[in-house]
This record gives C-alpha cells, sequence and structure tokens, in this order.
C-alpha cells in the first residue's frame, strides 16, 4: 500500500534571511494580538490540523509532521514514501518551495502535491507533481484510487495556551467545516470553496458527541476550539447541539470559535451559556464596510452583552481601505476602542488570488511586485490613494502600540471579563450557570497572581490604575489564598526568563511534532 508523508513548512520560523521574515511564525496569537504584549501576551502555536484530518481519513499509512527541521524532513523521506503533501500559505510559499526542492534531491521517485491556502498562487503548477485547491480528504482518496466519502473521522488535537512559560489548561481543537458562504471581498477562505460552505460534521447532535468524546483528564470541564468560518450561522443545527451541550453539568462543555456578528445576533444570552460558548472571534472590519455580516448589528451592544456573562470577545479591524485617511482610519480605531474587546487584531487590507479585492486592483494595475514572504497582513500589497505602503505599515504598528497603553496585556482583560461572568451567573437556579460561575473563578485565581507584576509593568498610567482596580474587586469578591499570593513571588522570574526566550529567537522555536496512522505495530 502507498504511504504518504504530510508536513507543515519547515522550522526556523519568525528569522529574517530568504525565505523567511520575523513576522512568518507558528504564532496563533503572538505574531498578530498579543504582539506588543511582552511576556505577559498569551503564547500557542498554530497546528497543521488539516493534515492529521486528511491522515485520519486515509486507509494509507500516513505520518504527518509539524514543523519539522530539514534534517527531520529529509530522514524521513529517506523511509521511502509514495506522496508527499505540503501545506502552506501565501507568505510561506518560498518555505514551501524549498521543501519541494529537497524532496526533488533527496527523494525524487516521491510524488509532491501541494495544498492549503498558497495554492491560489499560479506558480505552484511548476513546483508539484499535483496541486489540491479543495477540500483535501476526497482529493487524496481520488487519488489513491479509493471512493469519496461524506462522512469523515475527525482528530482531536490538544494543544496548550502558554502564559510567562507556563502551559495552561489544554484545549481540543475540532475542525467542522470549511468555506463560507458570505464571500467579504478579502476573504481568501471563502472564496478558495467559491464561497460554498463544506460541513465536516453534519448535524448539531454528531458535533456534540465529538465535544464529549474530548479526553479532559482530570480537568473538570472540556475546553475546545472550533475550527470553523463561522460556527453559528446555521441555529437549527446550534440548537440540536446546544441542548446536548446543555446536559453536560459534572464535566461542562465550553468552546470558542469564529463567528460574525450577523449570526451571533440569532441568539439569547441564555442559549449562548447552555451551547457552551466561551469565547469568540468577530470581524469588525470598518465602521464604512458594507459587508452583509456587519448589516443591521448594534456591534457595541452585542459585543457588551457577551462579556457580561463572560464571554470572551477577540475583534478583528482592517486598515487600507480605499476611503482610509488619517482621520478615518483614527476614527474606526476609536470605534474599535469604544468596544473595549480582550482581544484585539489590526491587519493591512491585503488582496489574496481569487478575491474580488485582488482582481479589482489586477484590473486597475495598482498590485505591487512584493516578495510572498511579505504577504503576511503587515504589508501593503497595492498602490493606496492615500499612504504610501511605509506609512501605512508604520501606522499599524503604531495602532496596535496605543491598542496595548489603552488597555493593557489581554490576560488582564479576559480576567475582567470571567470577573462579570462569576458576578452574572454565581446565583443562577440553574446547575450548568453556576458550573460556569465555578470556571469563572477558577480561571480568575489562576491570573491573579500575574496582577502585582502587570500593574509594575504596566504600559500607562491608565493601565496601572485599571489593574489596581481590577486586583481590589478581584480580593473583595473572592478568598485569594495564601498559596495564591506565594505564587505572585515566582511571577518576576518567570517574566524574565520568558523575556530573554523571546529575545533569543532559537528558544521560541516550535517543538516538532510527528503524528503517525495505520503503520502496523
Amino acid at each position: 500500500m502507498k504511504k504518504i508523508l504530510l508536513t507543515t513548512i519547515h522550522r526556523p520560523l519568525g528569522v529574517e534571511n530568504e525565505t523567511c521574515t520575523k513576522n512568518i511564525t507558528a504564532e496563533a496569537y503572538h505574531a498578530q494580538i498579543t504582539l506588543l504584549q511582552g511576556p505577559l501576551g498569551i503564547r500557542a502555536s498554530r497546528l497543521g490540523i488539516g493534515l492529521d484530518f486528511i491522515a485520519a481519513n486515509l486507509k494509507n499509512p500516513t505520518t504527518v509532521l509539524h514543523y519539522p527541521t530539514k534534517r527531520t524532513l529529509i530522514k524521513e523521506l529517506k523511509k521511502g514514501y509514495d506522496y508527499i503533501g505540503i501545506s502552506f500559505i501565501i507568505c510561506t510559499f518560498p518555505k514551501a518551495k524549498e521543501l519541494c526542492e529537497l524532496v526533488r534531491i533527496h527523494s525524487p521517485k516521491t510524488q509532491i502535491v501541494l495544498g492549503g491556502y498558497g495554492t491560489v498562487l499560479k506558480e505552484c503548477d511548476q513546483l508539484a507533481d499535483h496541486v489540491c485547491r479543495e477540500e483535501g480528504v476526497n482529493y487524496f482518496r481520488r487519488l489513491l484510487g479509493q471512493e469519496e466519502v461524506n462522512t469523515f473521522n475527525i482528530p482531536v488535537i490538544t494543544r496548550g495556551n502558554e502564559i510567562m512559560s507556563v502551559t495552561t489548561r489544554p484545549e481540543s481543537i475540532i475542525p467542522t467545516g470549511l468555506g463560507c458562504s458570505l464571500g467579504c471581498d478579502f476573504c481568501c477562505t471563502s472564496h478558495f470553496f467559491k464561497r460554498q460552505y463544506i460541513p465536516l460534521i453534519h448535524t448539531g447532535r454528531d458535533i456534540h458527541k465529538v465535544m464529549h468524546s474530548v479526553n479532559s483528564g482530570k480537568t473538570k470541564l472540556r475546553n475546545i476550539g472550533i475550527i470553523d468560518e463561522d460556527f453559528l450561522a446555521d441555529r437549527k443545527k446550534i440548537m440540536e447541539m446546544a441542548q446536548l451541550n446543555a446536559q453536560e453539568i459534572e464535566k461542562p462543555i465550553l468552546f470558542s470559535c469564529f463567528a460574525t456578528l450577523k449570526s451571533l445576533s440569532q441568539y439569547t444570552l441564555e442559549e449562548f451559556i447552555l451551547m457552551g460558548l466561551s469565547g469568540v472571534w468577530v470581524g469588525i472590519e470598518s465602521k464604512r464596510a458594507d459587508y452583509y455580516k456587519l448589516k443591521d448589528i448594534d456591534a457595541a451592544q452585542l459585543i457588551s452583552s457577551l462579556k457580561s456573562i463572560g464571554i470572551i470577545v477577540l475583534v478583528s479591524m482592517i486598515i487600507g481601505y480605499d476611503w482610509h485617511d488619517e482621520e478615518t482610519i483614527e476614527e474606526d480605531f476609536r470605534y474599535l476602542l469604544s468596544l473595549k474587546p480582550a482581544l484585539s487584531q489590526i491587519m493591512i487590507y491585503s488582496p489574496c488570488p481569487q478575491t474580488p479585492l485582488h482582481s479589482k486592483l489586477l484590473r486597475e494595475n495598482r498590485l505591487l511586485n512584493i516578495p510572498f514572504k511579505y504577504h503576511d497582513g503587515f504589508h501593503v500589497l497595492f498602490r493606496h490613494p492615500n499612504f504610501k505602503p511605509r506609512e501605512l505599515e508604520t501606522l499599524l504598528l503604531e495602532l496596535i502600540r496605543r491598542e496595548h497603553e489603552e488597555f493593557g496585556p489581554s490576560i488582564f482583560r479576559i480576567l475582567e471579563v470571567q470577573l462579570k461572568g462569576y458576578e452574572s451567573l454565581k446565583d443562577s437556579a440553574h446547575p450548568l450557570f453556576r458550573a460556569r460561575a465555578k470556571e469563572h473563578q477558577r480561571l480568575c485565581l489562576e491570573i491573579f497572581p500575574l496582577l502585582k507584576l502587570g500593574i509594575k509593568k504596566a504600559p500607562s498610567q491608565k493601565v496601572k490604575e485599571y489593574l489596581k482596580n481590577l486586583r481590589d474587586r478581584m480580593e473583595s469578591l473572592f478568598h485569594v489564598s495564601i498559596l495564591d499570593k506565594l505564587k505572585e513571588f515566582s511571577v518576576p522570574t518567570l517574566y524574565y526568563y520568558t523575556d530573554l526566550k523571546d529575545r533569543t529567537n532559537w528558544l521560541r522555536q516550535p517543538k516538532t511534532e510527528i503524528n503517525r496512522y495505520n503503520f502496523s505495530r
């Protein structure tokens, strides 16, 4: 039977060389969202979930590599694989190209399959034997002469977030769907699948089954991250899941997901708690943006309501629309600040091939010839009517800095949301709501030892006063144990150790992970 090797791009990452930049990392948060928050920023590696998903749905012996070194990849290639699948995005295309060259040298009989959102580049066709520009499981099954499937095996991949080099509670990642029908003009993921939504799990009951199967060990809850562009869009399916999730009181199901404001507006606050929503990532883009997902929605009221019951909200904003000048960008930034999100992402409007934005700028002859490694959301890729590229790129970093000075590290904003959730739910008659309140309390006490150092390292006087008030509020609500207060003394050591790791890039490389499927023991 033919053997398959699937791999992400290779290490090192976050370095300046011909195939990489400091912005190309394996980070899920710190690369963009907590970029300037230093050792107090939230850290987590992005895993190549799609590769494990493909491997779990093939009959063939399959090896999955997450962030190998070149040496590890070459060693694995020498075991003799019939196909190698390489997953990448546009900014990592130079690294994917380098991997292709290594395969041709060290295992010339191995056929190369390129996949992932980076395959929107026409250059892929000259590099590989095969290019997958669709859902990957059935593409590989056809390639191997196997029948297509409609029901998938769902691998549950667990990762841990990290604060100051200490791993927090594990999070299990579950993919439930691909693509999105909304088709925002800049959105690669929507247009890659031709504005179609492809469910990987078809019913709410089946989503619940996968959530319920999560092995949460000794923890008192199941902590889950959903991979789906707009998970809450189908109310009927989600409410079927919610009714079952609500019965899990001894070990509640809590999940975070991507969603639009339009989808969120379909539910009541009580329904959010019953389904187990604990965090959500939404795009506001710009006050002047005319996307369907933003129409007739009071974003401020909705986001405030979510926070009031302990749901963490990550808000993303875009700069670089044609209507943007210094005044209108400042207006949008003030709008973002008014929402007081726990986490923020600010990126530059970027044209991805196959999107309407790319087609429009191509017609107008405004696309710039920028090396692929700079297609990262931090660099301008087209001629803007009001900014030179360097001006907009500098402004982006300035806005991220100002957001940090306004609110401080996200971990403390998350603490405030947890406090609100605890206060809202602690006296509820519903046992699930009270269980949620206990979890909010536990998270608050977990973060508490960081407050003293957070006050000392606050980026502004405003944040310093905010954190002092937050600490006082905590101590008035909870009994903070002597042990939790003693932990404060170890925090500075962890802070400076993490700072050293951040300054020494080789210590910040993602760990290489190797997963094997269908190999006989």
